[in-house]
């Protein structure tokens, strides 16, 4: 019995420490103040991939009827184009690059937990690194930098194109403006009232956005990342039967979670898409 809780506890152990950052404090007494190091170093070499892979495709591109990864590339250019025609009403055309940028960089990004779930590990504590997370989505600072990078581009939108309508919104919208127009004193008394309700919703349904936006993606894909590491436990440490059944099931979740990787980086897009829709959304009158 002891030994089988021992071999619990060190599973546990052992998935503990791989749910730990590589950080770097600049500030011991504030928490706030620190860098993890293996999501910079991760993406960044994600960041360089994509531009490195971008040369060499310029670099490669053949007329006539493409083959190979030209092929594959267009494929996925094409699958962009299309999906932000379906949801972006007027021409503008940073909106397509962003969503190409957006959906291959956190796809590219969720990908890496296909690798086995110690590997990078590993090869990090072999160089010296104490603690190495190799998944960057699964730490809340990058789905959250890149939420909010989209909420700034959204506000900027809204005030270039229409900042009158859009402060408008802010104060009167929904109840406000329907009170203020009666010719009843008293019911536009209570219009002006009611502003601060206005406001305070308006701004709830704003930071909802990136709020939305960052949890989805970091929840769905840390889950991912525990669920990995249990079955790497169970692959490492139950015999060979455990052994066998533990590939199989790793293998299925590998699959599965691959779908799931594809599938946020998807609804990452698609809300970016959908924001910047609806602020270049004309003002009806």
């Amino acid at each position: 019995m002891s030994e089988t809780v021992s071999h619990g506890t060190a599973h546990e152990d052992s998935i503990a420490n791989h749910l730990e950052y590589w950080v770097y404090k600049i500030d011991e007494s504030n928490a706030f103040m620190q860098i993890h190091l293996d999501t910079v170093i991760v993406t960044l070499s994600i960041a360089a991939l994509m531009v490195g892979f971008s040369l060499w495709l310029r670099g490669n591109i053949v007329a006539g009827a493409p083959t190979g990864t030209q092929n594959f590339v267009e494929s996925v250019v094409d699958f962009v184009n299309t999906t932000v025609k379906d949801n972006f009403p007027v021409h503008n055309p940073m909106i397509a690059p962003l969503a190409l940028t957006v959906f291959v960089f956190i796809l590219l990004c969720n990908c890496v937990d296909i690798l086995p779930a110690h590997l990078l590990g590993s090869i990090a504590h072999a160089l010296g690194a104490p603690h190495f997370r190799p998944v960057p989505t699964n730490d809340l600072n990058l789905p959250a930098a890149m939420a909010l990078s989209v909420f700034a581009l959204v506000l900027y939108y809204e005030f270039k194109l229409k900042p009158v309508h859009f402060c408008k919104e802010l104060v009167f919208e929904p109840f406000a403006s329907l009170l203020l127009v009666s010719s009843n004193p008293l019911v536009k008394f209570l219009g002006v009232l009611i502003i601060p309700v206005n406001l305070t919703l308006k701004l709830v349904e704003e930071i909802a956005k990136p709020l939305s936006l960052s949890f989805r993606l970091f929840g769905n894909m840390f889950a991912g990342e525990v669920i990995f590491l249990l079955i790497a436990s169970l692959l490492l440490g139950s015999g060979a039967m455990g052994m066998a059944v533990g590939f199989f099931v790793g293998l299925g979740w590998s699959f599965f979670h691959l779908f799931i990787g594809l599938l946020q980086a998807f609804i990452f897009m698609i809300l970016t898409v959908v924001y910047l829709s609806i602020a270049h959304q004309p003002v009806e009158h």
